[in-house]
């Protein structure tokens, strides 16, 4: 069980990239310590060539609901509707869990074939990707200063990374499956061990900037925001790149959706 001294915080991110770079965003989350409860959620779609549109609200619904090899959500608030067909299984892996507190790291949807319904009637198709962080740590706690994230996907390949930066350097790699240590990764490349590949990223087009409590946290209330205390510097940038990843045998060309958060930018 969580310590109630400490503020929870469980956030589904979900997305969906059509062929043509069409991009959709979405997450739901609730924020809890003791017996306040506050939920949101948010969404941004970014069509080809066009400019990000979000939509945030604190009626935020049920979660996104994972079943036998799929995932389905139906946000009203935001008129979002979304269902994910897995083609990969899920991998469930706790990143925290010590004297500081817990993150629990729930990959439901390594990929999918995604199909989103946005407010206006729009049906966007493509490939995407679901997951459930949990974390029950305070935000002075956390065991990185800087955080990567990242998912590509193509038709053949579905790779996700995390990698925290800091006094104690940690990363996490999946590979169609495949749990990996020891690959090298920056904001442009991913280098994966035993021969498995490089991913080369490219004309990234970002798809947000700027402090995390007014990107990723801005549903939150100021309540909410008083009790993640300690992240008031946060600083996340979000891109969609065109990827590819080449081995020995083959290359492979999707979209890559990826991330950098600074907890103390300079």
């Amino acid at each position: 069980m969580p310590d109630q001294a400490r503020p929870s915080l469980t956030k589904w991110y979900c997305d969906c990239v059509s062929a043509t770079g069409d991009v959709f965003l979405g997450y739901w989350a609730v924020l809890s310590w003791g017996s306040l409860t506050l939920p949101y959620a948010s969404s941004l779609f970014r069509p080809a060539g066009g400019r990000p549109r979000e939509h945030r609200t604190t009626r935020a619904g049920a979660p996104p609901a994972p079943q036998e090899g799929t995932l389905e959500w139906d946000c009203r608030a935001l008129g979002i509707r979304g269902r994910w067909i897995a083609s990969r299984p899920p991998h469930h892996r706790t990143l925290l869990d010590d004297v500081n507190g817990s993150i629990a790291w729930r990959c439901h949807v390594p990929a999918a074939d995604a199909h989103v319904r946005l407010p206006d009637g729009t049906a966007l198709d493509g490939l995407g990707y679901a997951e459930e962080l949990t974390l029950a740590v305070a935000p002075s706690r956390l065991p990185f200063d800087e955080l990567h994230w990242g998912r590509f996907l193509s038709e053949r390949d579905a790779l996700t990374w995390i990698l925290w930066r800091g006094e104690t350097p940690r990363q996490w790699v999946l590979h169609n499956g495949v749990a990996l240590s020891g690959a090298a990764i920056d904001e442009g490349r991913v280098r994966l061990p035993g021969g498995r590949g490089v991913l080369e990223l490219r004309d990234a087009v970002t798809l947000r900037d700027g402090p995390l409590a007014s990107t990723a946290l801005r549903a939150i209330p100021a309540t909410g925001l008083r009790l993640l205390r300690g992240i008031e510097r946060a600083h996340e940038t979000k891109w969609l790149s065109a990827g590819t990843l080449t081995d020995a045998t083959h290359t492979s060309s999707g979209w890559a959706i990826h991330e950098v958060v600074r907890l103390w930018p300079g």
